[in-house]
């Protein structure tokens, strides 16, 4: 895939889609400058990030939605700080014909032998087939480059749902000395996560079932992943049809159970989706995507891919995880202090600010940041939640927040606001929300705080 260059420095680039419009962060060439990263001409879906032991590679499903038979190549970006990508572009691609089971490709995860060479598993899916999915196998000398394995193909085992079988996540396991592979699926009417072993990376071995949906739903257990972190085993996966968040769950070896140490099992909101955990053997990642609206309107609904957006995950004393924005990101961006207790409006910028305070609970009730008359993030201190709503402030009892997530009730509160283009990120409370508020590149952040009366 031939890369377009632009040989100058762009501090914004605005591109028209339909009614509506999206912001490009600063690139040079094939770089990107951005928290918050995307393509120039499309969006990010379900990330596969992978640690080389220099960089991450976050390898993705691209969005084009330029209306061919096929779609969602991966593509992929490398990182040294989540702040300074290198855009490679496409490396697996699609089959443009409507009747190759390669349609359409879904996630999948990439790891490297004990030799070197890159493997990457992922979803081949196309709905008019029987089955809709299987899983398929491509290898790499250098992770950019890569040769399909179309002999390694495979679908689902009899027990499961031969048209829900997808999201494979790869990785070699140290005490069974295999290669694992869990996957989303469904058997007996709910979503489970499925384990297949293999030896050599060719041949796969059903193992049943690794985990079944505990949420009360019988939703699929999109995107899983499991991450070996400070002592603990953690799995990730993504609620496809309540709540669509991130869940997680932490193996417990006594019992041999997963635990859900949080009654709020997860570290954002909505806004956040596909999240994959991941680590460079010292620091612990979820990345996912920010949503981008329909029609790009602040109006309408969130829909499939946006932005790639990445938090660090700090274990406390309980192992639960911690979100925050990542530490080597951080030390590259504006950083200003602000006074919540008087601040009133926060303006318009071209750069990835993080503004931070340190607040005491006594001193509010609620804090409403608003764009504009219709955009409004409501910081609830009675009923410990954070909520996005698109309503007049006057409606907000009576409205559904788009994307809401309820925090630990605390004597003092950590309050980080992260602003990039249209992206807006509070982190409060041991908790995350993210959202896309389009009219943040066009109007200031006004803030209102109302006081406890005693």
């Amino acid at each position: 895939m031939k890369k377009k260059k632009i040989l100058l420095l762009l501090p914004l680039i605005i591109l028209f889609i339909g009614s509506g419009y999206f912001l490009i962060q600063k690139r040079q060439s094939n770089q990107i400058v951005a928290l918050y990263p995307r393509s120039q001409k499309s969006f990010v879906g379900d990330p596969m990030p992978y640690f080389d032991g220099k960089q991450m590679r976050v390898y993705y499903l691209d969005d084009a939605r330029d209306g061919e038979v096929g779609f969602h190549p991966f593509h992929l970006l490398k990182t040294k700080d989540f702040y300074h990508y290198q855009d490679i572009g496409e490396v697996i691609s699609y089959v443009n014909e409507e009747s190759n089971q390669e349609r359409a490709l879904g996630t999948g995860s990439i790891i490297r032998d004990k030799k070197g060479q890159y493997h990457a598993f992922y979803t081949a899916h196309n709905g008019s087939l029987t089955p809709k999915e299987k899983i398929m196998h491509a290898v790499s000398r250098n992770g950019d480059d890569w040769q399909k394995i179309p002999s390694d193909t495979f679908a689902a085992s009899s027990q499961y749902e031969a048209n829900d079988f997808r999201d494979p996540y790869v990785f070699w396991h140290p005490q069974e000395e295999k290669y694992w592979m869990l996957l989303t699926t469904r058997t007996n009417q709910t979503g489970v996560i499925a384990k297949y072993t293999s030896s050599d990376l060719s041949q796969w071995e059903d193992e049943g079932v690794f985990f079944e949906n505990d949420l009360g739903n019988d939703s699929n257990l999109e995107c899983p992943s499991y991450v070996f972190f400070e002592g603990n085993w953690y799995l990730a996966f993504s609620d496809q049809w309540d709540q669509r968040v991130v869940h997680y769950r932490v193996w417990d070896e006594k019992t041999k159970t997963f635990e859900q140490l949080d009654n709020i099992d997860f570290v954002d909101g909505a806004g956040f989706y596909a999240g994959r955990l991941e680590t460079d053997g010292e620091n612990l990642y979820l990345v996912g995507w920010i949503p981008t609206k329909e029609n790009h309107d602040d109006r309408f609904k969130y829909n499939w891919a946006g932005n790639l957006a990445t938090h660090q995950l700090i274990k406390n004393e309980k192992n639960q995880l911690i979100p925050k924005l990542p530490t080597a990101a951080r030390n590259q961006i504006k950083q200003e202090k602000i006074d919540l207790l008087t601040i009133k409006r926060i303006p318009v910028t071209d750069e990835s600010i993080l503004y931070y305070d340190m607040i005491q609970a006594d001193d509010f009730s609620r804090i409403t940041l608003s764009v504009g008359r219709e955009n409004h993030l409501l910081i609830d201190f009675e009923n410990l939640s954070i909520g996005y709503y698109n309503s007049s402030l006057e409606r907000i009892e009576k409205e559904m927040p788009l994307t809401n997530i309820s925090f630990h009730e605390n004597k003092t509160y950590d309050f980080k606001l992260v602003v990039e283009d249209d992206i807006l990120v509070i982190y409060l409370g041991e908790k995350a929300l993210s959202n896309r508020i389009y009219l943040a590149n066009k109007e200031e952040i006004m803030i209102e705080s109302e006081h406890w009366n005693f």
